[in-house]
């Protein structure tokens, strides 16, 4: 199965894929990303920002992957 994530128009987009990250985030790779998505499952504050329906298939929430970022950089969450 291959999903193809399309953004709605006049839509601001919510969750993505891991290509729709490195995407927004430019500069990140793919290695960095998977450490911290699996950091961020291993977080009680973060988990919900990440899902996993299938092995393979992924979703991360632009808004709590950035307050995960701020989190990675000042120890404490932005919300």
């Amino acid at each position: 199965m291959k999903i193809k994530y399309i953004p709605v128009e006049n839509s601001i987009a919510e969750w993505g894929d891991k290509r729709a990250l490195l995407k927004r985030f430019e500069g990140l790779n793919i290695y960095t990303l998977n450490r911290w998505l699996s950091e961020m499952r291993d977080s009680k504050q973060f988990r919900q920002g990440v899902i996993n329906p299938t092995h393979k298939l992924v979703f991360i929430n632009f808004e709590i992957f950035e307050a995960f970022l701020y989190w990675k950089q000042h120890g404490y969450s932005k919300r």
